[in-house]
Formats: structure tokens, C-alpha cells, sequence
């Protein structure tokens, strides 16, 4: 039985008592099934079918009884959103009268951008030149669809150049998304360049593009493609943390060379490497793959799409069941909060799809609570302005880019957003590129964030970074990270390169382990003004590294068994951070720095220009305690430019052993001089990191330990002080 029977439904009006009669207020339920029919009046046994016709009435109502809340029950089933479902104003509520869409079981309840591919679209590869290009594992399996027949849109070649994923459809097989096909295999298979023969111009999309020797044989098998239908190679071309998508011009078999067709940004060949004859000759450690290739088809459930043909090749996973294939080509959002306010979605999974799942735009506290999202191509859940909007409680997984991508608030006033994103479970995000899970603010050019909380979140299992974050007043606390970096270089657990003007925010009681190739704390290219207090670091490359800003204040962490705990440099002296820079200037400028609220709230910025501000100052690191750090700390740079690094009162022990066992997550003293020291520090109490059990989340999954000790997580080991090092080429 329903656990809502006790509603009285009258048509699609209920009353329901949850005060005394004084004080009792009618909401209005609609209800929802795939099994309904929208001539129906929305009942409990009359559902209406589609999300549309639910929106209808929640308009009706709204405009008919305003000061009554509304439910929208979604039953159990899957709910294909081929176009963007829109909610506005019209079909918001308000703080005494919200309106709620809820699923009545989140498994069970499933809004999906895919729509089940024909059985008559799907048939045997016959076509005998086509088996010819196959490889032996495919040969004679492989399926066909009929992109043509499905009225696939997004279908297209992929530009010459492409940094982000490409607009290609998506196939699904009962649900789960089905890898392009890729060589070598692998969601971190990578071939490496054996020699660069020419770096190409260094600007992107030039004609004038890179040449490189490749190892082995394996492309001359792509002969055919590149002739009939193009190849393109992606790759870390120049450095770790940059990957784009590059057409193949030519293969020169004999010589063992690729030319592509177009140059990337800056070349071809590591930036770490040596010039020669304006050619970076490379250093034989640059990852690259091959993908959408016929040939490379040899696994179950790969697939290529044939541009000319207008077809996809596929390696079925299993028997195919009819309805089990399921192709997304929506490149738009799935649901669209535009201007909409308090309204709420809970309990339901988003996700098989080409697109974004969740755009909010304006508006005014619209929550995610309890939902889940995953399969999507492109970004989970995007917030753009508005205030008091709200992620929680939800898990976010088989994301292409970001899981979540905020901003909101209003810099020039210091007016908060008000956002919060809490008690998330993020992982295996950013599979397509090499981006953040997280991204608050980001950067210089796109920081408009102000007064976000982002807090007890669970995110690992990530291509990048964790968390990019800027802006201003934002407080990110009680999280957890965990194996970042999977594929990728130079980042940060949580990463910010706001720049100067980023300031106010907080970085506290944090949780930062296993995660070989990242900087826990990573503050970026001058960002200034950040509190960083209260974080427990445990097995990454650097604890706290501060890449040449201002007036941190850096305190009473514990930093555990790192390369070393700290990095400190003047890297702003080199690279010429000065009143002139473009990047750093112009966010200056874009705010009344000089001028009220700034300069009450951020004190120490009005006098930025007063001295060099080349020359890192004001920055304190003080009570901090480093147990079996290779490193303490680590002063890059010279004397003279250095001093605006002051430490004081900072503990290091050298053995591991004076803690109880790190490798179970156990960092209790036992040594005299370890329980000294972190008293002073707060307790390593692993409950405060992370997911807690709420309204949304009966139950919290625990760490995999296991993984935690015998996963690698450094595949692409980077110091990012090469980088400091590189400057300028």
C-alpha cells in the first residue's frame, strides 16, 4: 500500500492535516506515472503520464490557489525528456507555498535524456570492406545502427580542433553508457610520442600543425579511416593538465610519423622539455589516445560512429535485448529551473544524457535533495546566479566534466549567494576531460561567487582536482577527497587561482588523502587572502602549496606522510605578476577594490599596489604539526623575495610511528611528543569529514580501505614546481 493512503484525494486537490484546525492548510498533490494518460486528472489512481502535462497543472494551480503548497508525485518508472523540461516563474512557489516534485522511491524514479533505439534500426555488419577494416575480436559481431533511420542529430565530424567533448550522440545499453572506442583501452590507456619532429605553430586551429614519431605499428591500421572518414588522436600535448582533440593530416608508416591537420595551443612537445629550432623536442612522456576508431573496436560494448555512413559499429556488450540500446541526442538540459523560486526536487535519478542534467538560472532557493544523477555527458548540475539555491544530499557519478559548476552572488557589492552545496557524494566526475568535479568560481575570468558554503561532501575517484574555487566570503568545510588526480597533472584537492582580489574565503576542517599527484591545498598563480585552518593531510604530493599571493593565513593543520608539507615561492617575481598584468589587473579593476565594502572587509588589499606585488607578503603559517613529511617545508625562490613567508610555531615529527595507524585512517598520538603537539590542534575525528546521514540519506556507504591502500593514484606524478621552473617557455 501506499505509505500516502491516508491523503483524501478530491481530483487533484488534497487536504492534508499537519497542524491543529486552527492552523490547517490545503496542498494541492498531483501525481505522475509513466503508466497515466494525461487526459486524466492527476489523481493518485488517475495519474497524468508526462512531466509536461504535471507542469500544466502545478500552473493551474499556482494561478488558482496561490497560497497553497504543491506536491507533484512522480511514480515509479522512466520519464524520457527528449526536450528541456522548463521551470519558471509561473510554476514556482513561495517560502510559505513551495512546490515540491518528489519521487516516491529514487531508484525506481528516472528522468532520461535516452530513448530506446528501434530493433529494426539494428543490424549485422555485412558489408565485406567494413569487415576487412574490423579487428579479429569484432570481426563477424559487430552491430550496426541506422543513425539516419533513429533521426540521430548530433552526429557530425568532429571539428579539427576540439578542447571539450565533442557533440556526439551517446549510446546506452540497459542503462549504462557505452565507451567510445578507444586504443590503447582503458579509461586511462594512453600511447606515448616517441620524438617531436615539429612543435606546429603555437597558436590553435593554424594549418601549420605538429609532427611526431610514434612507437610500434599500431597506426598504420588507420589507413583506411583517414582516407574514408578522418582520425583524431586527443592528448596531453604539451602539458598535464590541458587535453585537446586533434585531426591527423597524414601517416607516414615508413618514417613512423603523425602530422596533424591543424596546430594545438602552444605547440606540440612537453612545455618541460628542451627548444630546438623553435620544436619543444618533447619528453617521451606526453599521453595520447586514439578514438571512434572502427579498428579499435575489440571490446565488448566499444562503438565508433561512421560520419559518412551515418552509422554506428558496435561490439554489443550481451545478448541485445529489444529496448535494451538507448541513444541520448538532446545536447541541451534535461530540466531547466529558469527565474523559478522555491521550488524543490527530491528523490528521483537524472542522468543518460547527452547534455547537462540540472541548469538553475536567477531565481530564488530551487533544491536538489536526495536525488541522484549519473550518465551524463557534459555537467551534472549547473547553478547560474540567483540566491539560496541548494544541492544536497545527492550522488553524482559517470559525469563527463563537472558534477556540480556554480557561481552566484554579486562581487562588486560583496553580496552573497547564499548557495549551498552539502552532503554530496561525488565520484568517478570529469571522465571526458581534465576538469574539476567541483567548480566554485573557477578562475579570474569567471570568480563571480560570493558567499557559498560548500560542506561535508564526499568526492573522489576524480579525473582533476577535487574543488576549483574563487570569489569571495565562501566557506568549504567538513569534506572529504580522496584519489584525485587520475588523470592529470599539477592540481589540487582544493585548488583556487582567484588572484588577488579572491579573498574572505575559508578552507577549514578538510580531509585530504590518498592522492599522490595532487597538492592538497593548491593556491594558484598570486590567489591571496585565503584561511586555510583545521585540515587534516594524509598521502598526497604537498600539503599546503602557495604559489607566490598574499596575506594567507595558514594554521594548526596536521599533514601526514607528504612529499612535504608545505611549498612556498615567489613564482609572481618570474612570471612578472606586476601592476601591468592583464590577467591580475583586470580582475583588480573589475572590482571597487579601493571602496566600501572592500576595503572594510579585505583591509590589506587597499595597499596592494604600494609595493611590488611581484613580491609575495603578508602571509602566515603558523602552529601547523607534519608527521613523516619527506619535507617540511619547501622555500622556492630567493631569500630576498621570500620574507613575505613568515612561519611560527610549526612542529615536525619525523616518524610515522608516532601516530596510531594512518594506513586505517587511525591518527591518534602515541608518542609523548605527537600528543603534545596535536593538542593544540582539533581532534582527528573522522565522523566530522564528509557524509553524515540526514532526511536524504538514511545511510552512509563506508570508505573503501582496502582501495585506499593498494590503489594507484599516481599515474601522472607532477610537481608542480616543474612548472615554476618552466617559465617562460
Amino acid at each position: 500500500m501506499s505509505p500516502f493512503r491516508s491523503l483524501c484525494v478530491f481530483a487533484s486537490f488534497t487536504l492534508f492535516v499537519a497542524n491543529p484546525p486552527d492552523t490547517a492548510r490545503a496542498e494541492v498533490t498531483i501525481w505522475v506515472s509513466p503508466r497515466g494518460d494525461d487526459r486524466n486528472p492527476g489523481t493518485e489512481t488517475a495519474p497524468v503520464a508526462s512531466l509536461p502535462r504535471a507542469a500544466e497543472l502545478v500552473r493551474a494551480s499556482r494561478a488558482a490557489q496561490p497560497a497553497e503548497p504543491v506536491t507533484v508525485w512522480l511514480g515509479a518508472g522512466d520519464y524520457p525528456v527528449l526536450s528541456t523540461l522548463v521551470l519558471g516563474a509561473a510554476e514556482s512557489g513561495t517560502a510559505a507555498a513551495p512546490v515540491t516534485w518528489r519521487g516516491v522511491d529514487r531508484e525506481r524514479v528516472r528522468l532520461v535524456g535516452a530513448r530506446p533505439v528501434a530493433k529494426s534500426s539494428v543490424r549485422r555488419v555485412t558489408d565485406p570492406a567494413l569487415q576487412k577494416r574490423t579487428s579479429p575480436e569484432a570481426r563477424g559481431r559487430l552491430v550496426e545502427i541506422d543513425l539516419a533511420a533513429e533521426g540521430v542529430r548530433h552526429a557530425a565530424p568532429f571539428p579539427d580542433y576540439l578542447r571539450d567533448t565533442a557533440d556526439l550522440c551517446v549510446l546506452f545499453h540497459d542503462g549504462v553508457r557505452l565507451p567510445l572506442s578507444r586504443w590503447p583501452n582503458g579509461p586511462y590507456g594512453y600511447a606515448t610520442m616517441q620524438r617531436v619532429l615539429k612543435s606546429g605553430d603555437f597558436k590553435p586551429r593554424q594549418p601549420d600543425g605538429g609532427v611526431f614519431e610514434y612507437a610500434g605499428d599500431r597506426p598504420a591500421r588507420w589507413r583506411a579511416a583517414l582516407a574514408e572518414d578522418g582520425v583524431w588522436l586527443r592528448g596531453f600535448w604539451r602539458v598535464p593538465w590541458v587535453a585537446e582533440t586533434l585531426r591527423v593530416g597524414a601517416i607516414d608508416t615508413e618514417a613512423r610519423t603523425i602530422a596533424f591537420a591543424v596546430s594545438t595551443s602552444n605547440g606540440i612537445g612537453s612545455k618541460y622539455s628542451k627548444l630546438v629550432d623553435g620544436t619543444r623536442v618533447g619528453d617521451g612522456k606526453e599521453n595520447w589516445f586514439a578514438l571512434n576508431l572502427l579498428e579499435e573496436i575489440d571490446q565488448p560494448g566499444e562503438w565508433s560512429v561512421d560520419f559518412k555512413r551515418r552509422k554506428i559499429y558496435l561490439l554489443p556488450p550481451a545478448r541485445l535485448e529489444p529496448g535494451a540500446l538507448a541513444l541520448a541526442d538532446n545536447n541541451q538540459p534535461l530540466l531547466s529551473f529558469a527565474a523559478a523560486r522555491f521550488v524543490t526536487l527530491r528523490d528521483v535519478t537524472l542522468g543518460r544524457q547527452m547534455g547537462d542534467a540540472v541548469v538553475i538560472t536567477d531565481g530564488e532557493s530551487v533544491r536538489l535533495a536526495g536525488c541522484r544523477v549519473e550518465g551524463v555527458i557534459r555537467r551534472g548540475v549547473v547553478i547560474r546566479g540567483g540566491r539560496d539555491h541548494v544541492v544536497r544530499s545527492c550522488d553524482l557519478t559517470e559525469i563527463g566534466l563537472a558534477a556540480i559548476d556554480l557561481l552566484g552572488g554579486d562581487r562588486a557589492t560583496l553580496t552573497p549567494s547564499g548557495h549551498q552545496i552539502v552532503n554530496n557524494h561525488i565520484w568517478r566526475a570529469a571522465l571526458l576531460s581534465p576538469v574539476p568535479a567541483l567548480i566554485a568560481g573557477l578562475e579570474v575570468r569567471t570568480q563571480q561567487l560570493v558567499g557559498a558554503r560548500i560542506a561535508h561532501n564526499r568526492i573522489h575517484d576524480v579525473s582533476y582536482s577535487g574543488v576549483h574555487f574563487a570569489g569571495n566570503d565562501n566557506v568549504l568545510e567538513n569534506n572529504e577527497l580522496y584519489r584525485l588526480g587520475l588523470d592529470g597533472g599539477d592540481l589540487g584537492g582544493l585548488y583556487t587561482t582567484g588572484g588577488w582580489t579572491s579573498r574572505g574565503n575559508v578552507v577549514r576542517a578538510n580531509f585530504i588523502h590518498h592522492s599522490e599527484n595532487a597538492n592538497a591545498i593548491y593556491m594558484d598563480d598570486g590567489d591571496s587572502g585565503l584561511l586555510v585552518e583545521d585540515n587534516l593531510v594524509y598521502r598526497v604530493e604537498s600539503g599546503v602549496f602557495i604559489g607566490g599571493g598574499h596575506d594567507h593565513v595558514v594554521r594548526r593543520n596536521l599533514i601526514v606522510d607528504c612529499t612535504r608539507a608545505i611549498h612556498v615561492d615567489d613564482r609572481g617575481v618570474a612570471r612578472k605578476y606586476t601592476a601591468d598584468d592583464p590577467r591580475l589587473r583586470g580582475d583588480l579593476d573589475s572590482v571597487p577594490w579601493r571602496d566600501s565594502p572592500w576595503r572594510e572587509r579585505y583591509p590589506a588589499l587597499p595597499g596592494l599596489l604600494d609595493a611590488d606585488p611581484a613580491v609575495p607578503r603578508g602571509n602566515r603559517l603558523f602552529e601547523n604539526l607534519a608527521v613523516a613529511c619527506a619535507t617540511f617545508a619547501r622555500r622556492s625562490g630567493k631569500e630576498a623575495t621570500l620574507g613575505g613567508f613568515l612561519f611560527e610555531r610549526n612542529t615536525e615529527i619525523p616518524d610515522l610511528a608516532a601516530l596510531g595507524d594512518p594506513a586505517a585512517l587511525d591518527f591518534s598520538p602515541r608518542s609523548p611528543a605527537a600528543r603534545e603537539a596535536l593538542a593544540g590542534l582539533p581532534p582527528a575525528d573522522l565522523a566530522r569529514y564528509g557524509l553524515q546521514v540526514d532526511e536524504f540519506r538514511p545511510v552512509v556507504a563506508p570508505r573503501d580501505l582496502e582501495l585506499l591502500r593498494v590503489g594507484d593514484t599516481k599515474r601522472k606524478a607532477f610537481d608542480s614546481q616543474q612548472d615554476v621552473n618552466a617559465y617562460p617557455r
